[in-house]
């Protein structure tokens, strides 16, 4: 599927105060752990956004998991005025927060969301659960409260029907319990002890982490300190530190070029021009608007090419595993020429 189709909503769901389940009518073919980047133009500007899939792949309900964010212009419409029969663009289900299951081995899997962080965690739970009847599947669940918290329904059912199989553990911050241990925010220091006391399990076949930076930090690190391999600890995430470098406007625009390129997309070759300050995105969208892309902020990988000539540095970089580097994928969003070679990038990867 090139560029955005039309998906037409078919069931919105009202999980919390700040939270909606939306379900389009179409069915698309996606991965687990994918999110679709949805276009709309509101207030008179184009706002692109991604959401995670909640559902099991690959031909699970096209349905996504929105939390209303203070000012989100897209968030406030999808959890506050969208209807059945409303239509929205998108482009086709993307992402790298996925893996091959195994075919000739029990899975065990570890589960760290927080918040919204939820949405794509649940689909890789209902996918490997489904493809084999022996996976296990640990949860650790952090909200601020118990009534803001997203999916509950769903995975207590999805435990139900895999008894056995699914242990699931609720942490909330700002709610006092019994246990000590699951109040409070989770620091390293906590994390460290939550995997002591055998809550994160760090003797498994895959971790999957996500939410805000700092938690996807901290568990990533104590997770590998205790002896996971770090190729096996997914991670995504919701929100980072402000590092990232976003797009430069026309009007800020230098008109100083730095570098020249060509760009293949959907099959055709475009020569471009990078200015001063200019991400390679940036450049490449003045010549080929159809470029994909969504959160400009080096996370969610929409933008990712694999650069084939030219030299050039990511000022971040949250959406591309090594070994994906390794091949020669960057981000273009936080792409930026360093040399005089021209760029050389191929968006159809």
């Amino acid at each position: 599927m090139e560029g955005f189709t039309t998906l037409t909503v078919a069931d919105v769901e009202y999980d919390t105060d700040e939270s909606a389940l939306i379900t389009f009518a179409e069915h698309l073919p996606f991965r687990h752990g994918q999110h679709l980047v949805l276009r709309r133009e509101i207030e008179g500007e184009e706002v692109r956004r991604s959401y995670s899939l909640c559902s099991r792949a690959p031909n699970g309900a096209l349905r996504i998991g929105v939390k209303r964010v203070p000012e989100g212009l897209m968030s406030t419409w999808l959890t506050r005025e969208v209807r059945p029969g409303d239509q929205i663009e998108a482009l086709a289900p993307s992402g790298n927060f996925t893996h091959e299951p195994a075919t000739d081995s029990v899975e065990r899997h570890m589960m760290i969301a927080a918040g919204s962080g939820i949405t794509p965690i649940f689909s890789v739970m209902a996918t490997v659960l489904a493809e084999r009847h022996d996976a296990e599947v640990d949860l650790l669940y952090i909200n601020r409260a118990s009534n803001s918290t997203m999916l509950i329904d769903d995975l207590e059912d999805l435990r139900d029907a895999h008894l056995g199989r699914v242990r699931i553990t609720y942490a909330f911050t700002r709610e006092s319990g019994d246990a000590a241990l699951l109040s409070g925010r989770p620091d390293r220091n906590r994390l460290e002890e939550l995997i002591t006391a055998g809550l994160i399990r760090a003797d498994v076949d895959h971790a999957w982490l996500c939410g805000p930076l700092a938690l996807v930090e901290d568990a990533r690190a104590a997770l590998i300190h205790h002896g996971m391999p770090s190729e096996r600890v997914h991670f995504e995430l919701f929100g980072t530190d402000g590092r990232a470098k976003r797009s430069v406007t026309s009007e800020a625009r230098s008109a100083t070029v730095v570098a020249s390129g060509r760009a293949t997309l959907h099959g055709r070759e475009s020569g471009f021009e990078v200015h001063e300050g200019e991400s390679i995105l940036d450049a490449v969208r003045r010549v080929r608007p159809d470029t994909p892309f969504s959160c400009q902020a080096g996370v969610c990988s929409t933008c990712q090419a694999r650069l084939l000539c030219g030299e050039i540095e990511m000022q971040v970089n949250y959406g591309l595993t090594e070994s994906e580097i390794a091949r020669g994928l960057v981000l273009t969003c936080q792409s930026h020429a360093t040399g005089a070679d021209d760029i050389v990038v191929d968006f159809d990867v």
